[in-house]
């Protein structure tokens, strides 16, 4: 269906109909259109913070009559991405690893590379960086062309951080954030510059990650994107510890952390990790300013964070 090949901000004004589509595909027990165009639909629900509305809507369907080994893959896939972002591992290794199971069976080298990438991610979560990247080196085996390329190649760059190689993994979020740009994907260079950011913190250039959240953060908050927005704010929160204004960092933090748990979300690891240092290096010194920051709009917390650098 054409629907669900929309952008992200259509299908945002659309919602109502989305989901009475996919309800009536479900009724007809006939879930295929949706399962592949799973990839477009999952972006949305992240893209603007439906990801237990997403889940739900993708579990309906897998259980809807008899998909094809092939779309049920990709559902499968997709089901895992929102199982994992909410912080449900083990479900979405059990979805990325049967969905493997049947892109294998079918010969579908596309759900499979979807399937190992995520795996690759539920290991980098268990902080298995070597795990990591040979999950990354097996999707980079099975895809072609530099969109397809990514994905696994900024996973080899979070492992190589998580392995704490932090002049390796500048050199390869530099790769990955100059194929964003060559792509025309600001989602995936904003992420890549927040990536950045906390790389040269860890070597040591405290202004060039400043520079770099900015940066992050001027794109996610044009983007207007739910899903990507609290990452960068709790990049201005590092920046704000970097200035010495620990009373703002506190406020950008707990709104960062705010926004996720109304999504649902966890934090990513590489992120999780940044946020657990700065709130410890916080300390309990400024719980007024935390809680200030809790009641803060996403928007707003951006807009301040933007106002002071």
């Amino acid at each position: 269906m054409e629907l669900f090949a929309l952008p992200p901000d259509e299908l945002e004004r659309r919602h109502d109909e989305l989901n009475a589509a996919l309800d009536d595909l479900v009724g007809r027990g006939e879930p295929e259109p949706a399962l592949e165009a799973q990839r477009a639909l999952v972006d949305f629900w992240m893209r603007k913070g439906y990801l237990q509305e997403g889940r739900r809507h993708l579990e309906r369907l897998l259980a809807a009559g008899d998909p094809p080994a092939s779309p049920r893959a990709a559902g499968l896939a997709g089901l895992g991405v929102l199982a994992f972002r909410q912080g449900d591992d083990e479900a979405a290794r059990r979805s990325f690893e049967e969905s493997a199971e049947l892109a294998r069976s079918s010969g579908d080298d596309a759900a499979l590379a979807l399937a190992l990438g995520g795996l690759s991610r539920v290991a980098l979560r268990a902080e298995d960086p070597a795990r990591t990247r040979e999950l990354a080196l097996q999707v980079l085996g099975l895809v072609t062309g530099e969109a397809a390329e990514y994905s696994p190649r900024h996973m080899l760059a979070a492992a190589a951080r998580g392995e704490g190689d932090y002049a390796r993994a500048e050199e390869l979020y530099g790769e990955t954030l100059a194929l964003s740009r060559k792509l025309g994907l600001q989602a995936a260079e904003a992420g890549e510059l927040l990536n950045l950011g906390y790389v040269a913190l860890h070597l040591g250039d405290g202004q060039l990650a400043i520079d770099r959240f900015r940066q992050s953060l001027e794109i996610a908050t044009e983007l207007d994107d739910d899903y990507l927005l609290p990452y960068c704010v709790m990049g201005a929160g590092t920046s704000a510890l970097l200035r010495g204004d620990p009373e703002e960092a506190a406020r950008l933090l707990a709104a960062a952390k705010a926004a996720f748990d109304r999504m649902g979300a966890a934090i990513d690891p590489g992120s999780a990790e940044e946020y657990e240092a700065a709130v410890e290096e916080l300390g309990d010194r400024f719980e007024a300013a935390w809680a200030e920051g809790s009641r803060l709009t996403l928007a707003k917390a951006a807009e301040r964070a933007l106002n002071r650098v």
